[in-house]
This record gives structure tokens, C-alpha cells and sequence, in this order.
């Protein structure tokens, strides 16, 4: 829970350090060389910037499925709306082995591929073998995902998403009740990595 909390924080901050708008104030005094008269004018410009780097590949992480997965997946774009990506992922608790693949679609509404808001819909295959008993266990998922992307560096990649999965869970057990755990669970990423 305190990682957990600690990554919220640090997610806030880099979100209201990476958005917001420029601001300057102009004052400018002009005499008119012919009357000797004092002209004041005074003008507030607010700009705003966008990041129009064109990016074609982006490697991340996800950090918050550590407790359960080593991570990487890749993504690479197929228009300007859409990107593709798939990844693998190894347990981490001690006494269970196995290996995992994921896929996954991303769409980007606005044409910003790689950043921006996306709709993102998925699926993973995982098959876990516990050490001590050598029973198997694999487990489906398809799930879908709304999340944002946004570099705070040129190829420095930051992202969040919030979905839910539908699970399948199928192996050789003593536990015959495999049907008592199918069903949808909530899903959170956030990603680091790295686009060019």
C-alpha cells in the first residue's frame, strides 16, 4: 500500500508539472517624436505548447505489477491512430515459475499516436507451475483499458490507465472449483519507459 501511495504522488506531480500554459506580460512606453506624447500599452500573451515529436516505437514497464510479474512490452505504431504492441512477463513470488505473453491495440481518437488519450483493448496468457507440488495453472484474460500517455522528457515515457479484465483460470489442480475464480477484476497501469 505505501508504494502504492507513493507512485499516486509522484504520477500527481509529474501531471501538474507537464500540463499547463506560458504567461507572459508585455509593457512598452513609445513618445511620439512629433508631439512629445507618452504611449503606454500593455499586453498579457498565454501560449500553450504541444510536443509534435514524431515517435514510432515505445518499450515500457509497469512498475505496480512487480508484486506479481517482471514486465516489458513494446508498441509500435501502425497509423496515426492506432498502435499495436504485445509483451511477456515472468513471476515474482518465490516457488512459482511460469511465463507470460500479452497483446494489445491501442486507439488514439485524436491522431497523436504514442500520446495522448487511448482506448486500448487486450489479452494475456499466463502459465504458472508451483515448484513444490508441480501443479499448472494457466490463466486467460481480455480485458480493455481507457488510459493517457505523455512524455515529461523528449523519449521519456509516462502512462496511466484504469480498466477491468475478464479472467479464465484452467490447469491441473487438486482444487476442482477453477469456475469459482473466472470472472472480471479491476485492472491499473501505470507505465515508464522509453519512445523513439
Amino acid at each position: 500500500m505505501k508504494t502504492l501511495s507513493i507512485t499516486m504522488i509522484v504520477v500527481f506531480a509529474l501531471l501538474t508539472s507537464s500540463f499547463g500554459q506560458e504567461k507572459t506580460g508585455e509593457k512598452k512606453w513609445t513618445i511620439d517624436p512629433e508631439t512629445g506624447d507618452t504611449i503606454y500599452t500593455e499586453s498579457v500573451i498565454i501560449s500553450e505548447t504541444e510536443d509534435i515529436t514524431p515517435r514510432s516505437s515505445l518499450i515500457v514497464i509497469n512498475p505496480l505489477k512487480f508484486l506479481l510479474f517482471y514486465n516489458i512490452s513494446y508498441f509500435h505504431k501502425i497509423s496515426d491512430g492506432a498502435a499495436i504492441g504485445g509483451g511477456i512477463q515472468f513471476p515474482t513470488p518465490k516457488g512459482i515459475s511460469g511465463f507470460g505473453v500479452n497483446a494489445e491495440a491501442r486507439f488514439y481518437p485524436t491522431g497523436k499516436n504514442l500520446r495522448g488519450f487511448y482506448i486500448a483493448p487486450n489479452f494475456s496468457y499466463n502459465s504458472l507451475t508451483n515448484d513444490e507440488d508441480d501443479e499448472t495453472l494457466s490463466i486467460t484474460s481480455v480485458g480493455g483499458l481507457v488510459g493517457w500517455q505523455w512524455f515529461p522528457g523528449d523519449q521519456f515515457a509516462i502512462g496511466l490507465g484504469i480498466g477491468a479484465d475478464y479472467y479464465f483460470f484452467t490447469g491441473e489442480s487438486d482444487d476442482e472449483d477453477f469456475d469459482d475464480y473466472d470472472g472480471f477484476a479491476p485492472a491499473l497501469r501505470f507505465d515508464i519507459g522509453y519512445a523513439w
